[in-house]
């Protein structure tokens, strides 16, 4: 499949009509699409933005979708009124959590750099399948990067579908599949500017993959 980077999902919402059944269709560049009849306002991702045109008007109204779980764009006095509810990365359990710490405190690529396990901060979250252990690693070692940057949004990644209320499109995200064994842990030691990132398998009990970023500003 394509990223929407490369190409561009379109559904496009009319204020008249906007609760009736979404028709499905596929574009020529085959990326998945909504519209409704007499439209009047679209809106598209591009470039992981959510981006609305009416007439010779664009606007970006969300510079991010990565970051958003659920969207819906509600028609009041016949204009689109878009509210977003922000997206949480998942949480490991604690049992997880304890066992990649150990894993990760007892390896000497870490463990001879880190005085005890208290002298460092620790960020845990699941690794989402199909994402290699090597690229989350490089992922987790960048200090600007943020989780959901793990994963390209593309026309799977969100669903369109009428509201339960009349004159409402909700945009949502589809559950992600995580990997139930490899775990990314961004390892911080206190008072030094190196930072850690390592995919640990921990029904293996062993590495996947390791970065070490040295220079890390404050």
């Amino acid at each position: 499949m394509e990223s929407v980077r490369r190409s561009r999902l379109v559904f496009v919402l009319s204020l008249t009509v906007l609760s009736v059944s979404i028709a499905v269709f596929a574009t020529a560049t085959g990326i998945a699409a909504t519209a409704t009849a007499d439209t009047g306002y679209e809106f598209a991702i591009e470039d992981d933005a959510l981006v609305e045109t009416s007439g010779r008007t664009t606007e970006v109204l969300i510079s991010d979708i990565g970051t958003v779980n659920h969207i819906e764009i509600t028609n009041i006095n016949r204009s689109p009124v878009v509210r977003a509810t922000p997206w949480e990365p998942p949480e490991l359990s604690r049992s997880k959590q304890a066992r990649a710490k150990r894993i990760i405190t007892t390896d000497g690529s870490v463990a001879d750099t880190v005085a005890s396990p208290a002298d460092a901060v620790y960020t845990m979250r699941p690794v989402p399948r199909g994402v290699a252990s090597e690229r989350a690693a490089v992922v987790g070692a960048d200090p600007t990067a943020q989780w959901h940057d793990l994963t390209a949004v593309n026309e799977s990644t969100f669903t369109v579908r009428n509201g339960t209320t009349a004159g409402v499109v909700v945009i949502e995200r589809t559950e992600q599949r995580l990997s139930d064994r490899r775990v990314l842990v961004v390892v911080e030691p206190i008072d030094r500017e190196t930072r850690y990132s390592v995919v640990v398998d921990i029904r293996n009990e062993r590495i996947d993959a390791f970065v070490r970023l040295r220079g890390v500003p404050e």
